[in-house]
């Protein structure tokens, strides 16, 4: 069990540090990695608190977390990379590119389609009665021998069930449902038309072209494994160390050789296994802000920026934390009241991530959190550990 303690002594000049420092100690939070882009340009970046507790280890702006499911963002970059050399269409059946007939059985003459996939609205289910079959599949792929995604999708698979399915027809505005799944689908797409295995595919075609140098989807890559942080969840009042507890030892690679691309997706975590940090984020967000390239490194077209960026589904009252979205990108009036912002947040075993930007007002802010005492927030889906950050690097960074 691990104690929260209070955040590393360190030079609090600025009155946004000083603001950081007290409410991390009011909601128990025990690392920071955070920073803030304005104008084409990070005007701010700075990380506070405990990468490691029981070592004591603090953060610093090396120190990489696993991010959850801000990694669907990049995901989807990738996928869409697939579509601008010309290999699929938005509203093309994927089962074409699957290998496999992939069909909600209640609708089993209508396409799934790219769009679909997402944008959350495949009809896939598998967070209700289907008990988080996404988590089932990926720790049954931690294994020698993995399943392949068949085996999940498709019935009379080894780990298929009926429950995977909702009742809607693929499409309808009503069947939007968060998916997970639906990103590990994707990773595997985006293996069948490169021809490259997912981890390396982001690595080189994203993250490196980018300058994240630090930042992988595959812990084996990852230089030095004692800059990766710990996350923390809190039970009956104790942070308890979880995923990434790795105490200065590289996790034993699985050998993987045996798996063709394309048959699984969900090996490297695409759902939300990206390790990286605010700072190297922020390279990322404004390769986005700028219609996708940065220093010379373009990871997308402009036209394709906008189509992501671009209202593709938006119903109220079908989900709480989503009002609409683009192309994975989510759309929201509620992480700044009454401003259009554009990103994605991530919420798992304790973390809690975002990265949202101001088209209009040219700003973005990204932070990732190792573990906290969070509860309901006032708006939304954000909880008061996000709200205070957020609100905090708004006030004192963005309307300086």
């Amino acid at each position: 069990m691990s104690l929260w303690k209070q955040p590393p002594a360190k030079e609090l000049i600025a009155e946004v540090d000083k603001k950081i420092v007290a409410f991390m100690e009011t909601y128990q939070i025990v690392g920071v990695s955070a920073a803030v882009v304005k104008e084409n340009q990070v005007v701010w970046a700075n990380e506070y608190g405990w990468s490691d507790l029981d070592r004591e280890i603090a953060v610093t702006e090396d120190t990489v977390f696993r991010i959850a499911s801000i990694s669907k963002l990049f995901v989807a970059t990738s996928l869409m990379q697939q579509y601008e050399q010309g290999k699929f269409q938005l509203d093309d059946d994927i089962s074409d590119y699957l290998g496999f007939s992939f069909r909600n059985p209640h609708y089993p003459d209508v396409p799934i389609t790219f769009r679909q996939l997402l944008t959350h609205t495949t009809s896939l289910n598998e967070d209700e009665t289907g008990g988080e079959l996404y988590v089932v599949f990926s720790k049954a792929s931690r294994q020698s021998d993995p399943p392949t995604m068949e085996d999940l999708l498709v019935p009379g698979g080894s780990l298929y069930v009926d429950s995977l399915w909702s009742s809607f027809q693929p499409g309808d505005p009503q069947c939007f449902a968060y998916s997970n799944l639906a990103s590990m689908i994707n990773a595997a797409l985006v293996e069948r038309m490169s021809g490259e295995r997912f981890d390396q595919y982001c690595r080189d075609h994203i993250l490196r072209p980018l300058g994240m140098t630090a930042s992988d989807f595959h812990v084996q890559a990852l230089a030095d494994i004692n800059k990766l942080g710990v996350i923390y969840s809190l039970e009956k009042g104790q942070f308890i160390a979880g995923v990434d507890d790795c105490k200065g030892v590289k996790p034993e690679s699985i050998d993987w050789s045996n798996v063709a691309p394309g048959t699984n997706g969900s090996l490297f975590g695409p759902q939300g296994g990206l390790r990286t940090n605010a700072r190297e984020l922020s390279k990322f967000m404004m390769a986005i802000m700028r219609g996708g390239s940065l220093n010379g490194a373009r990871i997308l077209q402009p036209e394709t920026v906008e189509l992501m960026l671009s209202t593709q589904w938006a119903q109220a009252g079908v989900d709480q934390g989503f009002q609409a979205i683009g192309l994975q990108f989510h759309i929201t009036d509620e992480f700044i009241p009454a401003k259009r912002m554009f990103g994605h947040g991530g919420s798992a075993y304790g973390l809690y991530s975002g990265l949202y930007f101001s088209r209009e007002e040219d700003f973005g802010i990204i932070f990732v959190t190792n573990g906290s005492h969070a509860s309901a927030g006032t708006r939304g889906s954000f909880n008061n550990v996000e709200e205070a950050l957020i609100d905090t690097l708004y006030e004192e960074i963005v309307k300086e």
